[in-house]
Parts: structure tokens; C-alpha cells; sequence
């Protein structure tokens, strides 16, 4: 149960991949995130004893599941170097596709000879992974089969671990590194705990305490690839909470910005759909009032250094809840062009959730006062 928890997991990271790449531009990058992930869940689902089991039936070579393994962990440690070496890379495009193929053609070769060592031994009697692994690491000349695949995940994954902790920060997708560094250093752990017993050294080293921190090491990667997505979900919904009754407002004097909009798709999606209509009703407030007023944009008084982002967007949103039920010849005067422009701090959707943020707090403010 606990092998199937793990699997779908990262199954559900591996699909969520496939899924960003589909929508967005496909890149070394997202790929190598997705050949990480899926070889690591299939390292998972083929522990599970019934479909090790129903694998060696079908191929008619027993088992052929653990060797598979082998080979999904080898492109499990590919994937993760070349996402990591890729990511971290200030090379052109064309370059770090050229070194992402010669990292993928070496784990190809370590992968080929594994698998040529495995079909070319003598064949032994069906097991379970746990048990093939305790029977053959450490036992002569059948463990020398396991040292080239074994040296390359552990050489690769040190990698990742190392470039991972030193990418790792504070933002969001900072965390989400972090984590999965922390599961592919798990990894490493066990690799070098199968590397000894490859070596001979079985003293100290079991296996299935091995397995036990391989299944731990899964379980924290698909926790630290899932991150980034179930932080956006929740900031998504608190971002349309927050600009909801700005939204409304906005809609109501301009319902022309929501002609041919389509609500339905992605929560982000969505939050970048509104957000986008909220910068075009202010724009076309703006424009208005200066109509209105009949003043030059550039004889309006600047925000100026000693105001700060909070007020210079408490000084927006006021301009706009006064007008929510008033005429416009009694609307609060509109502070300038300059006021509207997002400090240099600030992105667009930064700064569109600023003013929003404020427009909320000064419609509970009123409702608190009316109440």
C-alpha cells in the first residue's frame, strides 16, 4: 500500500509536468523533470510484489523487474542532473541541449550495460526485489554487475544534491528545491549503502534499511516536486478572494472588459485572465478622469520618494471606492497617471494585488462603520 502511496504521487508530480509542458513551451528543463519523475515512480511500482511478480511472467525471465529498476533509477539520476545542470546553466539553448544529449547518451551506455550484464548471468530462481538484492550485493563476481549503475547514480545525484542546496532560497519555488534536494540526498544515502554492499562491506549496511530510506527518499521528492503546485492552488484562491470585489466594481462601470472572456481553465490562468481586466478597467478609468478633468497628465503631483507602495496604492483604491455609488462630478479627484503606475519594486500582478488588497480593507472598513 505504502509502495502504491508513493507511486502515485509521483505519479500525480509526473502528470502535473507533463500537463505545464503541454501548456506552456516545451524546454530541457520541464523534460528532464518529467523523465526524473516518472522513472522514480516506476522504480516504485515495480517493488510492488504482485506486478514484479506479474513482469517476470509476461517477459519470461526472472527477475527482469529488478533490473528494470536499475535502469529507471540510472534515468531517474539522467533526468534529475541534466534538470538541475540545465536550470542552473547561463549557456544558449542550443548548447545546453548539446550537453543534456551527452549526459543522456552516457546514462544510456551505463544503462545498456546493465542490462547486458543482467540477461548474460546465469538465470536464478524467482525472489522478491528485497531478497534478489540481499542474495547478489556483495556475493563475488554478481555484484560487479551492480557497481557501474550504483557509481553513476551516486556521482549523479551528489550533483543535483549539491547544485540543489546552493539554488535553494526562500521563494516559493526555492522551498520546493529544497526539498526535493533533501529527497535526492536521501537517495544518495541509500546508493551508498548499496554501493558498500556491492563493494563486499555487509557488516554494517542491511538491506532493507537501504529500501527503507530509498522508499523516504521517494516520498520526499514527489513531496518537493508537488509543493509548488498545491502553493500556487492556494495562492491562486487567495489572490481571487482578494481581488474579487475590486474586480466587481471595476466590471460594473466597464462591462466591456469582459466581452469574450472565458472564465473556465487553470486557477492561474484564471487569476492572469482577471487581473488583466482589472488593469484594463483602470486604465480606462484613468483615461477618463483625465478627460473629465481637463488637465494636462504631466501637471499632476508625483507620488515622490518619501511615499510609500502601501499608500501610493491606498491613495488608487480610494480614488476608486469613492466613486462606487456617487456621481462622478462628486468622485474623490483623481491622484495622476504617476500615482497609477506600479513603484519599481513591484511587477504588474504585484501591484494590481496591492490595490486590490487595499480596496478590500476599505470596503470592510466601511462595513464596519455601517454596522
Amino acid at each position: 500500500m505504502i509502495v502504491w502511496v508513493i507511486a502515485g504521487l509521483l505519479g500525480l508530480a509526473t502528470g502535473l509536468r507533463i500537463g505545464w509542458a503541454f501548456v506552456n513551451k516545451q524546454s530541457v528543463v520541464s523534460a528532464a523533470m518529467i523523465l526524473a519523475l516518472g522513472s522514480l515512480g516506476l522504480v516504485a511500482a515495480l517493488n510492488w510484489q504482485p506486478l514484479t511478480l506479474l513482469l517476470d511472467t509476461v517477459l519470461r525471465w526472472p527477475n527482469v523487474s529488478t533490473v528494470l529498476s536499475q535502469v529507471a533509477l540510472v534515468a531517474c539520476a539522467a533526468g534529475s542532473c541534466v534538470m538541475i545542470t540545465s536550470a542552473s546553466s547561463a549557456r544558449k539553448p542550443a548548447a545546453v541541449r548539446r550537453i543534456a544529449i551527452i549526459q543522456y547518451s552516457v546514462a544510456g551506455v551505463i544503462a545498456v550495460i546493465t542490462l547486458v550484464a543482467f540477461f548474460i548471468a546465469p538465470r536464478q530462481p524467482e525472489m522478491s526485489p528485497e531478497e534478489y538484492l540481499r542474495r547478489n550485493l556483495g556475493s563475488g563476481g554478481t555484484a560487479l554487475a551492480w557497481l557501474l549503475p550504483l557509481l553513476y547514480v551516486f556521482l549523479a545525484l551528489t550533483l543535483v544534491a549539491w547544485a540543489g542546496v546552493r539554488h535553494s532560497n526562500r521563494t516559493r519555488r526555492g522551498r520546493a528545491l529544497f526539498l526535493f534536494t533533501l529527497g535526492i540526498g536521501l537517495i544518495v544515502l541509500a546508493s551508498a549503502f548499496f554501493l558498500l554492499r556491492a563493494v563486499g562491506s555487509t557488516r554494517f549496511v542491511g538491506v532493507g534499511s537501504a529500501a527503507t530510506l530509498l522508499g523516504c527518499a521517494m516520498l520526499v521528492v514527489a513531496s518537493g516536486s508537488l509543493l509548488p503546485s498545491v502553493e500556487d492552488w492556494f495562492g491562486a484562491r487567495r489572490e481571487l478572494r482578494v481581488i474579487q470585489p475590486l474586480l466587481e466594481e471595476l466590471s460594473r462601470r466597464r462591462p466591456n472588459i469582459g466581452i469574450g472572456v472565458r472564465p473556465r481553465g487553470p486557477l492561474l490562468f484564471r487569476v492572469a485572465e482577471q487581473m488583466s481586466l482589472i488593469s484594463d478597467a483602470l486604465y480606462l478609468e484613468a483615461t477618463q478622469a483625465l478627460e473629465e478633468s481637463g488637465i494636462a497628465p504631466d501637471s499632476y503631483e508625483e507620488p515622490g520618494g518619501t511615499v510609500s507602495p502601501e499608500a501610493q496604492a491606498r491613495k488608487i483604491a480610494e480614488w476608486i471606492h469613492a466613486g462606487r455609488d456617487a456621481e462622478r462630478s462628486a468622485k474623490m479627484a483623481f491622484p495622476g497617471p504617476t500615482w497609477l503606475r506600479q513603484p519599481r519594486a513591484y511587477s504588474d500582478r504585484e501591484w494590481i494585488l496591492a490595490i486590490a488588497d487595499q480596496y478590500q480593507r476599505l470596503g470592510t472598513l466601511q462595513d464596519v462603520a455601517a454596522g
